[in-house]
């Protein structure tokens, strides 16, 4: 992944990217002779009243449902698996809009609106589509604390930080027969998760998360408010990618963490400092004597604990000067 982006959402951008991402998934799909499965988290459909002939054409196609959590959700809340023929000129159609609709729905002010993301990916996926299925439900509910925990890995929101989280093994067994995952992030930029075929049937669809590991998914949440806030204020710049924005601003938070600081405004203003200032801001010394001293009050708060930083205090930590006093 680039670690730099200029993707600034424009119409003129979109289509340029969009015939980009078909021009890629085309040759990865095609070239290797694979089909497509095309990934759409269903519980979307009604909201978008705007794309009612295209989820009308997949409604009329055969849908394999991805039975997440049937325990505590119905069906409509199941993601839909749909195998596109690129050979097709109908499922062709298909497969070029859900292009144009992914990057149209990663526009900022659509995401701070709740507008949600209905094209989870494009898939390429070893045996049938009900074995697949069955095991994606399966494996999208965790354990935590004898407590079930949905894991929304299909939303592009979430997986591609997610995958940052997961070690090789965890990876391999999220995928189980998925054997390539195709997805647009939030910075317009293809990303791509690849698998080895499980040649066995799990017992288990566990993925093993200690403690540590919760605590980065319960972040996940966060980074993503981070995000829309770095991107909206850096949209006509050059800026860091997704996952350099996960890498930079991770440690950061767990600092936040370790201060007591659980507000979720603190957390984000927290992950915005990292990035706008430094990203150890927090370690120069009369910063861990504000936030220490601001830990030990009652309600603590960040925005309080650095109040009286001056914007000249500010540049001098952006440029790496820990030897003087704020």
């Amino acid at each position: 992944m680039e670690l730099s982006i200029d993707y600034d959402y424009s119409y003129l951008a979109s289509q340029s990217q969009c015939e980009d991402i078909r021009e890629e998934l085309l040759q990865r799909f095609v070239n290797k002779n694979n089909k497509c499965v095309l990934m759409i988290d269903a519980a979307l459909l009604r909201q978008r009243t705007d794309e009612q002939e295209f989820i009308s054409i997949l409604s009329l196609r055969q849908v394999v449902r991805v039975p997440v959590a049937p325990q505590y959700l119905t069906e409509e809340f199941f993601p839909w698996l749909i195998e596109l023929d690129l050979s097709s000129g109908e499922d062709m159609v298909i497969f070029e809009k859900s292009i144009q609709i992914a990057l149209n729905e990663i526009e900022p002010q659509k995401i701070k609106s709740g507008f949600g993301r209905l094209i989870c990916g494009w898939l390429s996926i070893y045996g049938g589509l009900e074995d697949a299925s069955i095991h994606l439900g399966k494996t999208a509910l965790q354990r935590r604390k004898d407590k079930d925990i949905l894991l929304r890995y299909y939303d592009p929101a979430v997986v591609t930080l997610c995958w940052k989280i997961l070690d090789y093994w965890q990876r391999q067994r999220l995928l189980g027969t998925i054997t390539d995952w195709y997805s647009i992030d939030g910075d317009g930029q293809l990303t791509h998760r690849s698998g080895l075929v499980q040649q066995y049937a799990q017992l288990t669809f566990s993925l093993s998360f200690s403690p540590e590991t919760w605590q980065d998914i319960d972040m996940i949440a966060i980074v993503n408010l981070i995000l829309r806030e770095y991107r909206r204020d850096n949209i006509s710049k050059t800026r860091l990618s997704e996952g350099q924005v996960f890498k930079t601003v991770s440690p950061a938070l767990k600092r936040a963490w370790k201060y007591m600081f659980k507000n979720k405004m603190d957390l984000v203003d927290y992950g915005l400092h990292a990035l706008n200032f430094s990203p150890a801001f927090d370690c120069h010394p009369e910063i861990i004597r504000l936030l220490e001293t601001q830990c030990s009050q009652p309600g603590r708060s960040f925005r309080d604990a650095i109040s009286s930083v001056s914007p000249k205090q500010w540049a001098s930590i952006r440029a790496g000067d820990d030897s003087q006093p704020l």
